[in-house]
């Protein structure tokens, strides 16, 4: 794992798995831009020879098109040249924890939630939030948690959290609900965007094969102020800081739930 950075949030376990796999993508989508490329090459500058006093800059789209095909070319060869045998993945969100994931950012899967997620005025609850990297390499998430006055968030805010091959982890950020939020159904927007550092790297076994993959991830996590309870008025203790703990190692046989556990007890 690469020397960590201030500005990163890493697990209170940290994760020591490797990076494996190659750093250069060739999927679908690359085979099939680099055909077009190369495709397109050939036929402009054959074209652009056939006309009179066009065969000077006939040779201008097998440079402006080949060097993009050429790239591809190298990038597919890579990708196979670096290929090893994945490890399984726990697959902690879709399988042990059994959420319905729609899609992955760039090979990460994200859902998030109130616990509890029914509560009354100036009553308190924990967002959670859970990542997992179905990926051979590392991943760096960047989460922006939108503003919501009435649990004591002014503006959005923009948080990256790491996630090593394969882990798997849980974000909780207790909060309190306001004296005058108006009951009903209030939403947390949720936006995720993925960086590889170490290159892109390749899907682990054991993982939905045909979730797609998205470039961001949009969510909006409900809570509901219950109507007709009382107000509380008691002077209530400070929140707890939010922590980011790991569920899940590929280095490890087992996920270790029971850290999940202990966190929505305290919630």
């Amino acid at each position: 794992m690469n020397t960590k950075d201030s500005d990163i949030l890493y697990t209170e376990t940290p994760d020591r798995t490797p990076d494996a796999g190659p750093t250069r993508r060739g999927g679908t989508a690359v085979w099939f831009w680099t055909i077009v490329a190369g495709l397109a090459a050939i036929v402009l500058t054959v074209a652009g020879m056939q006309v009179e006093g066009c065969k000077p800059w006939a040779w201008m789209p097998a440079v402006a098109l080949g060097a993009p095909c050429v790239y591809g070319i190298w990038c597919i060869y890579r990708s196979y040249r670096d290929r090893v045998d994945a490890p399984k993945s726990h697959n902690v969100l879709a399988g042990e924890l059994g959420f319905d994931l729609l899609a992955t950012c760039r090979g990460v899967a994200a859902t998030a939630f109130f616990v509890p997620d029914s509560l009354v005025r100036s009553g308190s609850t924990t967002f959670f939030l859970f990542l997992e990297n179905y990926r051979s390499r590392q991943s760096v998430v960047t989460v922006r948690l939108g503003h919501l006055p009435d649990i004591g968030r002014p503006e959005a805010t923009y948080t990256k959290f790491h996630l090593a091959a394969g882990q798997a982890a849980v974000y909780a950020m207790p909060v309190r609900t306001n004296a005058n939020i108006l009951t009903g159904f209030h939403r947390l927007s949720v936006q995720i965007t993925v960086e590889k550092p170490t290159g892109f790297g390749q899907k682990l076994s054991g993982t939905r094969m045909r979730i797609p993959s998205m470039r961001k991830l949009r969510m909006a996590v409900p809570f509901e102020l219950a109507a007709g309870r009382p107000e509380e008025t008691n002077q209530q203790a400070e929140l707890p800081k939010p922590r980011y703990v790991s569920l899940a190692s590929i280095s490890e046989k087992e996920p270790t739930i029971e850290r999940l556990h202990e966190l929505v007890e305290k919630a």
